[in-house]
């Protein structure tokens, strides 16, 4: 059961870190939201009940691939279920808080203490990303599209450290 655990708290960073999801967003992601072959995530929960694509890398793929194929249904009780994060508890749905707890305690089990004594929470990634790719060289608008912005001010506050 580790090994299930391990391969779902990878998709939950992968989910909210690489594709810089919000907690709600995240939340909500359906089996049937991953196309794998154009490697693009569609959100449909978006803030304001927004749309969009979200692109993901092969390494987020696989990592993806190998959760739904191996380890996701170790923790369904319902075979029907699509959301992507489940309990391992209750064999239901993750909610974004049961999210936010989760990766609190990967931050615990972590060997750098730096890591271990910061805030960091869902958001925080999405934080991350957006500074990354920044200091990465893609423009601010295409950063915006990314996150799904409406306005260039509201991802200039999150790329503010760079």
């Amino acid at each position: 059961m580790q090994e299930a655990l391990n391969a779902r708290d990878r998709i939950l960073i992968t989910i909210f870190y690489c594709c810089g999801l919000r907690r709600n967003e995240g939340s909500h992601v359906q089996i049937t939201d991953i196309n794998f072959d154009t490697r693009f995530l569609h959100v449909k929960k978006g803030k304001y009940n927004r749309e969009r694509f979200v692109p993901f890398n092969r390494l987020s793929a696989t990592f993806l691939k190998e959760y739904i194929n191996n380890y996701r249904t170790m923790f369904l009780k319902n075979l029907n279920e699509s959301n992507l994060f489940i309990s391992s508890n209750y064999g239901s749905p993750m909610t974004g808080g049961s999210l936010y707890r989760r990766l609190q305690r990967l931050l615990k089990r972590s060997s750098n203490p730096t890591l271990r004594n910061k805030h960091i929470g869902l958001h925080s990634l999405r934080h991350s990303v957006a500074t990354h790719l920044l200091q990465a060289g893609m423009e601010l608008n295409n950063i915006q599209r990314f996150l799904g912005h409406t306005s260039l001010e509201s991802t200039q506050i999150y790329t503010h450290l760079a």
